[in-house]
């Protein structure tokens, strides 16, 4: 019999159990602060258990209550393990997922571009150094042809096969005045375009031809371009008045001086002999700005220094021997004005024995005689009076200059 009652506290003990999970279920939506609760409801259940007799248990003694209270312990500890359990599983994962660790772990993809941007850099300059050596733009390759020498220039388009020296250039553009032909003149004519330079594996090419033209042109005292300024600036001289202002009278032969000396270049250059022959090309007589010119220097030079006559000299003679025209007629004008200037400076050596070569190789020679005595009124009367006698050996009353020889004999 005893063995009966035990069999009926399992059933007991199954009946409890089954509350038991039951309340586990329930705890599922209970927070930490419920789980006290619910072992109080365990303990009323197993309670209720207790008053509820069947027909066998009626005549259980007190084994039987010992052994509900046996059976009450276990279910207590039963649920409070599954409860811990359940909840503890809950209420961690809501702990590991805070939104502060979120907001730490995403950090670190914020620096992920810091590190991607110098791999990103690294092929860019690798493109770069590659294409670089293929293809240099033309902005770049004119500049650093703008850098060379002109002799280094010239040796380049040499090495190209363009058999052409400084003084060859400097022709063309006294031919041509645009520069951009000039330039395609060369390039056609030593067919530079076939053959295929490159600047990045020679070291030069084709457009250095047109930098080497303009680089001459800067270079050069006179090229076509200038022709057609020549025009005006010579209608400007032409039009100037000597003055008492000395220093408007230097600027005036500064002025002038570099116009004759462009006129001579150019019809040495061109090989032009004859006034006419230049008027053809730069469309205009150039015949009166020379002799202008010539008045300029002849009252300027008079208050610069010796050296200054000397270096006239030689230009002066230079401009008339070339043109024939202008010899032929203005030659013993030019060696008087000379003439004077050194005796003005007291070279009078040098000025008397331009005079007596001048006498000698003239049959005219009351013009050269006056000229030669009128030097000499403010410096040596006495000389100039001696000069002016020697005249009347050649010269009579039928010469136009006569009175005025007879005008210096009589002061």
């Amino acid at each position: 019999m005893p063995v009966k009652k035990t069999t009926q506290v399992t059933k007991e003990d199954k009946t409890v159990k089954a509350p038991a999970k039951k309340v586990a279920t329930k705890t599922t939506t209970v927070k930490k602060t419920a789980v006290k609760k619910k072992e109080t409801s365990v303990e009323k259940e197993t309670k209720t258990v207790k008053q509820t007799p069947t027909a066998k248990t009626t005549k259980t003694s007190k084994k039987t209550a010992a052994a509900n209270k046996e059976v009450k312990a276990p279910a207590k500890k039963t649920v409070s393990k599954k409860t811990s359990e359940v909840v503890s599983k809950k209420v961690e994962p809501k702990k590991e997922t805070p939104k502060k660790e979120t907001s730490k772990k995403e950090a670190p993809k914020k620096e992920i571009p810091k590190k991607e941007i110098p791999k990103k850099e690294a092929p860019k300059k690798e493109t770069v150094k590659k294409a670089a050596p293929k293809k240099t733009s033309k902005a770049v390759k004119l500049a650093q042809y703008n850098n060379f020498a002109i002799d280094t220039c010239i040796d380049m388009a040499k090495a190209m096969g363009v058999d052409m020296d400084y003084d060859q250039y400097a022709n063309m553009l006294l031919e041509i005045v645009d520069l951009k032909t000039i330039a395609k003149n060369i390039i056609d004519k030593y067919e530079l375009k076939t053959k295929k330079f490159s600047f990045d594996e020679d070291g030069y090419d084709v457009d250095l031809i047109e930098v080497l033209v303009s680089k001459i042109a800067d270079t050069v005292d006179i090229k076509a371009q200038d022709f057609i300024e020549l025009g005006g600036i010579a209608k400007e001289c032409l039009a100037y008045e000597l003055s008492d202002d000395a220093s408007a009278n230097n600027d005036e032969y500064h002025k002038e001086f570099d116009l004759v000396k462009k006129i001579l270049m150019i019809a040495q250059r061109k090989d032009l002999h004859t006034m006419e022959e230049l008027a053809s090309l730069l469309k205009m007589d150039m015949t009166d700005t020379i002799l202008h010119y010539m008045d300029v220097a002849y009252n300027v030079l008079k208050n610069w220094q010796y050296d200054d006559v000397k270096y006239y000299e030689s230009f002066i003679y230079a401009v008339l021997s070339h043109f024939t025209d202008l010899h032929d007629k203005y030659a013993n004008r030019a060696m008087m004005d000379v003439a004077d200037l050194y005796i003005g400076h007291g070279d009078y050596g040098l000025g008397d024995a331009n005079y007596g070569y001048i006498i000698r190789e003239n049959q005219i020679k009351d013009y050269i005689y006056y000229r030669y005595a009128n030097v000499y009124v403010d410096i040596d009367r006495e000389k100039a009076r001696s000069i002016a006698q020697s005249a009347l050996q050649y010269v009579d009353s039928r010469y136009t200059y006569y009175p005025n020889i007879m005008s210096i004999l009589e002061d």
